[in-house]
C-alpha cells in the first residue's frame, strides 16, 4: 500500500466507509423485512459504525491537510521547528486513532460475541460464549482506560509536553509493553472470536457441505484478521527495524492509524455479513442480478432440453430455476432466528419434512441455531 499518497489515502476511506454504511444498513432493513426485534448485537454494531465514521472522517481530514502521506525526513532537515509541531499534531491523531480503535475494535467484538450468544441455543456452548464477552468487555475498558492514563495527572500522552523525550520517560514511562499489548492480543482475540462458531456450526446434523457454506459465511471475518495482523506487523517492525530499514516515522503512523481503520472497516462488514441475507434475496429477485439469473436459468434449460432426448428436460428448469433465484422451498437454508420468541419459523410448513428439525438452522421467520428446536 502506498502511505504517501494522500489521494489514494482519501479514495480508502471514502469507498470502504460507504460499503460498511451499506452493510449496517442493509442488516437493519433484513431486520425490518424479517420482522425481528433489535438486539444487543445490533446497538454494538451501530456504536463501532459511528465511530469507524468518526475515524474514516479524521483519515480523510489529516490526509487532505498535509498530516498523513508526508515524510518526516525531510522536512526535520529544512525546518527543525516545523517538524516538531507536525509530529505533535501528527500524534494527536494517532492517539486518537489508537483510543478509538480500541473501543471500536472491542464493540465490534463484542456484538459478534452477542450475536453468537442469540443464534447459537446449544447449552454446552453458552457459557463459552458469555465467558468470552466478559473478556472481551474487560479487554475493551482496560486497554482503553490503560491508554487514557498512561501519564497519571501529568495530561495526556500526546500532549506538546511530552513531545521531549526525557519529560515523556520521566512522567509517562515506556509504552512499548502496552503498544505491543494492545496489539498481539488484539490480534489473537480477533482469530478468537472468527473461529468460535465452527465448532458449535459442526455439532449441526446437516450435510457437511451445509456446514462448510454456513461456515465460510462466519469465516469472512478472517478478512479482519488479517488487518490486524499487518497492523501488529507494522507496529512491531517499526520498534525493532533496523535503522537503515525503518520506515519514515510519518509514515508509520500513517500506516498505523490506516490500518486500524481498515480493521474496523472489515470487522464491521464481517460482523454484518452473516444478517443480510434477506436483501441480498431481495436484490437478486428483483434487481439486476434477478435479470442475469432468469438469463442463466433459462440457457440452463435450453441446453438441458437439448441433452435430455429421453424426457428428463420437463424437470430441469423447475430445478435451475429454484436453485438460482433462490425458491422459497429451496433456498431457505442458512438463516438465523430472533431469540425474543415472537418469530419463529416452527408455525409454518410444520408438517414438511424438509423443515430443519434438531440442530438444523432454523429459517423462515428468524435467527435461531441450535439443537432440539420445537
Amino acid at each position: 500500500m502506498a502511505y504517501d499518497n494522500p489521494h489514494g489515502l482519501i479514495a480508502a476511506a471514502v469507498i470502504v466507509q460507504t460499503l460498511v454504511l451499506l452493510m449496517i444498513t442493509s442488516r437493519f432493513v433484513s431486520h425490518r423485512m424479517k420482522g425481528l426485534q433489535l438486539h444487543t448485537s445490533d446497538y454494538l454494531i451501530i456504536v463501532a459504525g459511528l465511530l469507524s465514521t468518526a475515524l474514516a472522517i479524521e483519515q480523510i481530514y489529516c490526509a487532505a491537510n498535509g498530516l498523513f502521506a508526508v515524510r518526516v525526513a525531510p522536512l526535520q532537515k529544512a525546518n527543525p521547528a516545523a517538524a516538531v509541531d507536525f509530529l505533535y499534531r501528527l500524534r494527536m491523531h494517532n492517539y486518537s486513532f489508537v483510543v478509538t480503535g480500541i473501543l471500536a475494535i472491542g464493540f465490534i467484538k463484542t456484538s459478534v460475541s452477542f450475536f453468537y450468544l442469540q443464534i447459537f441455543s446449544i447449552p454446552k456452548f453458552r457459557p463459552f460464549i458469555i465467558t468470552w464477552i466478559v473478556i472481551m468487555v474487560l479487554w475493551t475498558i482496560s486497554f482503553f482506560t490503560a491508554f487514557m492514563a498512561i501519564c497519571g495527572d501529568h495530561g495526556i500522552f500526546s500532549a506538546r509536553s511530552h513531545m521531549n523525550p526525557a519529560i515523556q520517560a520521566k512522567e509517562c514511562g515506556s509504552t512499548q509493553q502496552l503498544d505491543f499489548g494492545v496489539l498481539i492480543s488484539g490480534t489473537v482475540s480477533d482469530f478468537i472470536t472468527v473461529l468460535m462458531p465452527i465448532p458449535m456450526i459442526w455439532t449441526l446434523h446437516l450435510r457437511t457441505t451445509e456446514k462448510i457454506s454456513i461456515a465460510a459465511i462466519f469465516l469472512v471475518g478472517l478478512l479482519s484478521v488479517g488487518a490486524s495482523t499487518a497492523r501488529s506487523y507494522i507496529g512491531i517492525y517499526t520498534k525493532f527495524a533496523p535503522k537503515n530499514k525503518i520506515m519514515d516515522s510519518g509514515l508509520g503512523v500513517t500506516a498505523t492509524c490506516v490500518w486500524t481503520l481498515i480493521e474496523i472497516q472489515v470487522g464491521i462488514i464481517a460482523a454484518c455479513a452473516p444478517t443480510i441475507r434477506p436483501v441480498m434475496r431481495d436484490l437478486i429477485r428483483n434487481g439486476i442480478f434477478g435479470s442475469l439469473v432468469s438469463s442463466v436459468s433459462s440457457i440452463i434449460s435450453r441446453k438441458s432440453s437439448r441433452s435430455n432426448i429421453d424426457g428428463s428436460s420437463d424437470h430441469a428448469h423447475p430445478h435451475y430455476g429454484s436453485h438460482l433465484k433462490g425458491g422459497v422451498e429451496d433456498e431457505e437454508i442458512i438463516q438465523l432466528h430472533d431469540m425474543a420468541g415472537a418469530n419463529t419459523a416452527s408455525a409454518e410448513r410444520v408438517d414438511d419434512p424438509r423443515v430443519p428439525q434438531n440442530g438444523a438452522i432454523h429459517v423462515s421467520k428468524g435467527y435461531m441455531v441450535g439443537e432440539g428446536q420445537k
